[in-house]
């Protein structure tokens, strides 16, 4: 008898959360804890070198999982955390990240993947 409890509990759980996630896609959001794409209160990093002559390493990433502004605010100051790094994202899924010094992609990697996000390929 407990057993079933248990199971209808968990079920509960797992219908309730279904209905909260496929409502906040619906309102426009990913399902990344934003409530939405459009918001204007967004804010992306800001670099104070944004001459890109200053970098002459180039790296472009596929990065997955981006899907509002608020993702790639997120990637984007993961990156720009590295130093002599500049990224620029884009949705769906495209990342340049501009370097002054040779890239390390296992630090690109790395950064990206402690944003949340998993870089292909």
């Amino acid at each position: 008898m407990i057993n079933v409890i248990i199971v209808l509990a968990v079920a509960a759980a797992v219908l309730l959360a279904a209905q909260r996630y496929l409502r906040t896609l619906r309102r426009g959001g990913c399902g990344c804890g934003c409530s939405g794409g459009g918001e204007s209160h967004v804010t992306r990093p800001t670099v104070a070198d944004t001459n890109e002559a200053h970098y002459p390493y180039v790296a472009d990433l596929t990065v997955e999982g981006m899907h509002c502004e608020h993702c790639l605010a997120a990637v984007e100051t993961a990156l720009d955390g590295i130093g002599g790094v500049w990224a620029r994202a884009s949705l769906p899924d495209r990342v340049r990240v501009l370097s002054k010094d040779p890239i390390d992609r296992a630090s690109l990697v790395a950064a990206v993947e402690s944003a949340g996000y998993h870089v292909a390929g």
